[in-house]
């Protein structure tokens, strides 16, 4: 870190390297199931920016033949682009295996790394719903190499967030996750695609 980067408490962001920290929620799943009874989506997301259209497809074409190669015929995974009201793209993974949910999170996000995509990349979102349905986020944030919990309150309309439910997610989940020390730096994302 540069001396001005300190002065302006500006951070360098983690290395793309280290995104193997994202496999923490793997076993992160099986304390939510147990201690919160809490079930993964059959949904995650991993978004990122500043990607025009065209590589942007030829990306998501390459992560399609990708999976065709790596994917399994018990659980199979797909993938589709989204792109957001904000311009912001992503990659949405369906499958009913969370692991294979996590590893092919990873997949793209090692993808868009060695297509030189690293410092664009921005979240992996994944969601879990309580036994009402009720959605909590965990959001990895890249940046930082940290992940923090997003729950937005049911009157998804409001803009809300529920900070005691956060809090608590966090302290459950400190002992599974590289939690995100700074509060401040758990961002809200609003009308998430799943």
């Amino acid at each position: 870190m540069g001396i001005f980067d300190a002065l302006f408490g500006r951070q360098k962001p983690v290395p793309p390297a280290k995104n193997e920290r994202l496999f923490a929620i793997a076993t992160a799943d099986i304390t939510l199931q147990t201690q919160e009874d809490m079930k993964p989506a059959q949904t995650a997301g991993i978004c990122f920016k500043g990607v025009a259209s065209g590589p942007f497809k030829q990306i998501n074409q390459e992560l399609q033949d990708l999976l065709k190669v790596a994917g399994s015929t018990d659980t199979p995974v797909t993938a589709r682009p989204y792109e957001d009201d904000l311009g912001y793209k992503w990659i949405l993974i369906d499958s009913a295996d969370f692991q294979s949910i996590v590893n092919t999170i990873h997949m793209v996000s090692q993808t868009l790394i060695d297509e030189g995509y690293g410092e664009q990349l921005l979240a992996a979102v994944f969601r879990f719903n309580d036994e009402d349905g009720k959605p909590t986020y965990f959001i990895y944030n890249y940046k930082r190499g940290t992940f923090y919990p997003f729950v937005p309150r049911p009157d998804s309309h409001s803009h809300q967030r529920n900070n005691p439910d956060e809090l608590r997610m966090a302290t459950v989940m400190k002992q599974d996750l590289p939690m995100e020390p700074e509060l401040e730096r758990w961002y809200a994302l609003w009308d998430l695609p799943f």
